[in-house]
């Protein structure tokens, strides 16, 4: 899997970067308040809506006032419509070997555990590898 590597939290994750469509540093948004926690707002983008989903919500931390930047996937559907997950700070490009992944240790926290598919060590790294077609599925992207 060639990945992007993401910082949020102080912890290290990695999403499919084929799957991504683009990164957007310093996003302006709008809140929506009445839309779950998970969904920080949402941002016009070339005519489309983009959904922003805070990356620290979905794994039951709370809102993470530094998480600015956000990664955009491209559509899963005919429509206009994308999501976008709210990370600390974007990193590199990596390449993670399928035999490099194994299944992510539990921890106790559901939340966290629903969306990490898999952890990678990559050099000294570890990464915790975001299960995206299951977040764009929970919302219906």
């Amino acid at each position: 899997m060639e990945g992007l590597s993401l910082f949020a939290d102080g912890e290290l994750f990695a999403v499919d970067v084929t799957l991504v469509e683009k990164v957007v540093r310093n996003i302006t948004y709008t809140p929506i308040h009445a839309a779950p926690e998970t969904v920080a707002g949402i941002a016009n983008m070339k005519g489309g809506i983009v959904t922003l989903l805070s990356l620290s919500e979905l794994l039951g931390r709370g809102r993470n006032a530094e998480a600015v930047n956000a990664v955009v996937f491209k559509p899963f559907t005919s429509g206009n419509d994308q999501m976008g997950l709210l990370v600390n700070q974007p990193d590199e490009l990596i390449t993670i070997d399928d035999d490099m992944i194994v299944p992510p240790h539990l921890s106790g926290n559901d939340e966290e555990e629903s969306f990490i598919s898999g952890l990678a060590e990559v050099g000294e790294r570890l990464y915790r590898i975001i299960d995206v077609d299951l977040i764009m599925k929970q919302f219906r992207y």
